[in-house]
């Protein structure tokens, strides 16, 4: 299963909110994220896009 994957950083960009937001959204199950290696975490284009169409997007 190849799926697109995006940095925090990017994410933050794709939805207009902070760093913070994104964590939260992820701990209420809005986004998914990937742990890749002990320091890194991608957050799926589907949960993006499924964040952006709910409207959920907002600080």
């Amino acid at each position: 299963m190849d799926q697109a994957l995006y940095k925090v950083t990017s994410a933050m960009k794709k939805l207009d909110v902070c760093r913070a937001t994104i964590y939260r959204m992820a701990s209420r199950g809005e986004l998914e994220l990937v742990k890749i290696s002990e320091r890194a975490t991608r957050v799926t284009a589907a949960s993006i896009e499924r964040a952006i169409t709910a409207g959920k997007a907002k600080n």
